[in-house]
């Protein structure tokens, strides 16, 4: 155990990367590798979210687009009668495939999340709900079908899902494009970071840098010294946060299994979630061996 600590404490140190200038001295070797940690946390957990929004809005419009529901007032007089005509119109009309009345006991686990689980709800009155199904690829005149329950069942209510769900989905994909320019800032911040970084050691190692151009060093070489200590520091830094962030997302997994409710959105593991953990380290890293080359030959063009 003592000697998989060891190995581990001399990779984090990058013992194996010796370059000509001393740039594991600098105090951006210490604390970069954590800034890029966290940014690759917060942009993980920022692109799984919106990910996990999209698939959410996704399989309810598919479960919802091919339904709708009536609503009847509750009727003390006739209500079997009532309930019965309505649902032969429902099942009568041109693109309907199916239609059957709601029990009771259904209509109350709808309403369990507003209200609470409570004995009254029992002497509650309750309206009739016929939930209804469409045929596939068909339309249904749900302004036509209202009228004639109205002529049947005058107060009810005919509710088109796929009407209600895509203003809801419109919204939901406004909050997920902000999730992904979030995740975009975080991650032109760390470029940003690393530009800073790379300049900073430059002019620390000005004298170095000078020496290496008299003794004929061309600034590709420099440049390619600062590009790849930034690398490796991006990218430990990278699994780290990489890391982190598959450890949060398997505890809310774990945590979202034990409820049910219908308030709550699906919250589920897949290989996408998988495929942007690893992804990200990489991207890291070669937006870090990018900025770092960019920046330091900028500079060194400048100096004399």
């Amino acid at each position: 155990m003592n000697e998989i600590w060891q190995w581990i404490r001399r990779l984090w140190a990058l013992e194996g990367f010796r370059p000509d200038i001393a740039l594991a001295r600098d105090e951006a070797s210490h604390f970069l590798p954590w800034i890029i940690a966290l940014m690759v946390y917060l942009a993980a957990l920022t692109l799984t979210g919106g990910f996990t929004l999209h698939r959410t809005v996704m399989a309810g419009h598919e479960a919802r687009a091919q339904s709708f529901s009536v609503h009847l007032p509750h009727m003390n007089d006739k209500a079997q009668e009532t309930t019965d005509k309505v649902l032969a119109v429902v099942k009568e009309t041109p693109g309907v495939a199916e239609a059957a009345v709601l029990d009771s006991g259904r209509i109350r686990e709808m309403v369990e999340p507003w209200l609470g689980k409570s004995n009254s709800l029992s002497s509650l009155p309750l309206p009739t709900v016929i939930e209804g199904k469409l045929a596939k690829d068909t339309m249904v005149d749900f302004a036509a079908l209202k009228i004639k329950i109205d002529a049947i069942a005058p107060g009810a209510d005919v509710d088109d899902h796929k009407q209600w769900f895509e203003q809801f989905s419109g919204f939901v994909h406004i909050v997920q494009w902000v999730f992904y320019a979030i995740a975009v800032f975080i991650i032109a911040t760390t470029a940003a970071v690393v530009i800073f970084a790379c300049k900073t050691s430059l002019k620390i190692h000005r004298n170095t840098v000078n020496l290496l151009h008299r003794l004929g060093a061309m600034d590709g070489y420099i440049a390619s010294q600062f590009q790849q200590h930034a690398t490796l520091l991006a990218l430990k830094g990278a699994f780290v946060g990489s890391g982190f962030a598959a450890s949060t997302l398997l505890a809310l997994y774990l945590m979202a299994r034990h409820i049910d409710s219908p308030l709550f959105p699906s919250f589920a593991l897949s290989s996408l979630h998988a495929a942007i953990l690893v992804a990200l380290p990489v991207l890291m890293s070669l937006i870090a061996l990018a900025s770092a080359r960019i920046s330091v030959l900028s500079t060194l063009r400048k100096m004399p």
